[in-house]
């Protein structure tokens, strides 16, 4: 599988990792603290890559992987409803019906 399949995933820090990002004595690498930090509720892999834009994908995927590991974070798959460029659902026809409807 590549690395961008791998990465089309919805992260979410748990409360273990909010508290290994809130002490400074966790031990956490400073590149994993960084990630950690990156993540909040529901953020797409593709906003972490654009966080990490020095790291390769297969490094992130490495360091997300340590972290899910660790329990510091959760993931599900991706899926049309969290398409990123908001175009999965887009429909041309409903917004000109829409346009004609006075909006309504």
């Amino acid at each position: 599988m590549d690395s961008m399949a791998e990465l089309n995933r919805i992260y979410e820090r748990t409360e273990a990792g909010r508290s290994a990002l809130e002490a400074p004595a966790s031990g956490l690498r400073a590149e994993s603290r960084w990630l950690l930090g990156l993540i909040k509720s529901g953020t797409h892999a593709e906003t972490i890559r654009t966080g990490m834009r020095r790291y390769t994908d297969e490094r992130i995927m490495e360091l997300l992987t340590e972290l899910e590991a660790l329990q510091l974070v959760k993931s599900v798959a991706a899926t049309s409803a969290h398409n990123l460029d908001f175009t999965g659902s887009f429909s041309l026809a409903e917004l000109r019906a829409a346009a004609q409807n006075g909006g309504k």
